[in-house]
């Protein structure tokens, strides 16, 4: 084979390889639900989606014996309705005898923007302690978060 062949066929190569993971990148992008509420764990994809977007994400992790769960679920719920826009909320029903909330955001310090986890055991998952965690984690608070 010649060079100048072998030349054209790596560079047809090369082009339709860039334009397929052009197109691929625009047909396969993650979406999220229609709500920022849901009772189901997202995917990967989805909650770096939900963190680009500059979000929060809560996962309420809670088993069906929990005692208080209603009112937890109740005082997030309406957390996440009020910030639509800066909090996302996943509600996971798990098999494990436990409760806990799991918060992921950013946390800005000096010049730095960096991935930050917070988790909430049952006894701890209070109205004022999350919300003022909420607020740690949003890139830009809300005016209520300067009271805190």
């Amino acid at each position: 084979m010649k060079p100048k062949s072998l030349g054209i066929i790596l560079l047809f190569l090369m082009v339709t390889s860039s334009l397929y993971y052009f197109i691929a990148s625009f047909i396969f992008q993650p979406r999220l639900p229609e709500t920022n509420v849901v009772d189901y764990e997202l995917d990967i994809p989805q909650k770096n989606l939900v963190l680009r977007k500059g979000m929060i994400l809560l996962e309420f992790l809670y088993n069906s014996s929990c005692q208080d769960c209603g009112e937890k679920i109740e005082f997030l719920d309406s957390l996440a309705s009020q910030y639509k826009d800066k909090i996302f909320l996943e509600k996971i029903k798990i098999e494990k005898n436990s409760t806990k909330l799991r918060l992921i955001g950013f946390n800005i310090t000096e010049n730095k923007i960096f991935l930050r986890e917070e988790w909430l055991e049952e006894g701890e998952i209070e109205e004022n302690k999350v919300f003022k965690l909420a607020c740690d984690l949003m890139l830009s608070p809300p005016v209520e978060c300067v009271s805190i």
